[in-house]
């Protein structure tokens, strides 16, 4: 739904764009009327517009690339239909599902000595017992300290001292049971040349909602491979878990998503991959071998102003050793009906 959105937005965005731009080109004066002299007496009432004018707005509008950005949409719209949404492919350029808990560095420029220093954190979203691990660098500083605050009360949670390490200024801080999800890492360090300067970091910390303890071993149901991941659920609530698939040499594969209500308990939850995004890297005759890591276990915000909760996993990569790919069914994604019918007026509005 969200992609059938993006698309209408940009193709209304686009025609609305045209229309005002050819529309201002009609109230520009032209050269004749540049030099016929201003007449001072007010008009009280609208002139009224030539036939020939409106004609000319009219073809203006007809021109517009209205057809050809809905071609355009309803062509990307009909490629990204043809593939499960439950098993995407995967590329090395997809740097936000292959990291999908990266912190980006924060940097902040010194005016005194026009050098530039970088907070960097292990991650940004922290499960229980994990560590946040902090790393400060860019200049010689003569000592650093690291300190997790409650932004909400200005509470210190926890304070550490960082220690130079070839250049690098490290420590670590251990979570509590007892942290708010929203905290700030805030690193306060002396320049040797320059005068003291502070960074600040968001992250969020969860007391995990579910942990994944195992996987079971994959089976082939019609055109999918299944692949039950067995959990302790610690909150009931419907969950998002995303993964991604790898061969055996670590080329990336496809981006594995599903959704599903889980009690508390122990729990089965099947992820999926798609016939179409295995066949181009299984073998023709004998076993296959992949590898499934990058694990992001969500408990989804069940009303608005609360907050998602996350789990952890006690598998790092699991390996899938011996899946033969004859034992798919070669049968293209079918879309859904939602999606069909949008499909249709994307290319109705196309002209096909």
């Amino acid at each position: 739904m969200k992609k059938f959105l993006l698309i209408s937005v940009i193709l209304i965005v686009i025609c609305i764009t045209a229309g005002y731009f050819a529309l201002q080109r009609e109230v520009l004066p032209s050269p004749a009327l540049a030099t016929t002299p201003q007449v001072t007496t007010p008009i009280l009432t609208p002139p009224a517009i030539p036939k020939t004018t409106i004609a000319q707005k009219q073809s203006l509008i007809e021109s517009l690339p209205l057809a050809q950005a809905a071609q355009s949409a309803a062509a990307h719209y009909e490629y990204s239909i043809s593939l499960p949404p439950y098993s995407q492919p995967l590329g090395k350029g997809d740097f936000d599902r292959l990291n999908p808990n990266h912190f980006y560095a924060i940097e902040m420029p010194i005016e005194e000595n026009n050098e530039q220093v970088s907070l960097s954190l292990n991650q940004y979203r922290f499960v229980h017992p994990a560590t946040i691990e902090i790393s400060l660098s860019g200049s010689q500083f003569s000592n650093a300290t690291a300190t997790i605050l409650n932004p909400t009360s200005q509470q210190t949670l926890s304070t550490t001292r960082l220690k130079e390490s070839d250049g690098i200024w490290l420590g670590a801080v251990d979570g509590e049971t007892t942290w708010p999800q929203e905290l700030n890492v805030v690193v306060r360090a002396k320049p040797s040349s320059a005068k003291a300067v502070a960074l600040t970091a968001s992250i969020r910390y969860y007391q995990p909602s579910a942990t994944l303890l195992a996987i079971a071993e994959p089976y082939p149901e019609q055109a999918d491979l299944i692949i039950p991941l067995q959990l302790e659920v610690k909150q009931s609530g419907t969950y998002r878990i995303r993964a991604n698939l790898f061969t055996s040499d670590g080329t990336p594969i496809s981006h594995l998503v599903e959704k599903q209500k889980l009690s508390e308990g122990k729990q089965v939850f099947n992820l999926k991959a798609h016939q179409s995004v295995l066949a181009p890297f299984s073998e023709k005759s004998g076993p296959s071998q992949f590898k499934l890591k990058t694990f992001v276990i969500e408990r989804m915000s069940p009303m608005p102003g609360e907050l998602a909760q996350f789990g952890d996993s006690k598998i790092t990569e699991y390996h899938i050793t011996d899946f033969y790919f004859d034992a798919l069914e070669k049968r293209p994604y079918q879309p859904s009906a939602a999606e069909r019918q949008r499909l249709d007026y994307l290319q109705k509005m196309a002209g096909k």
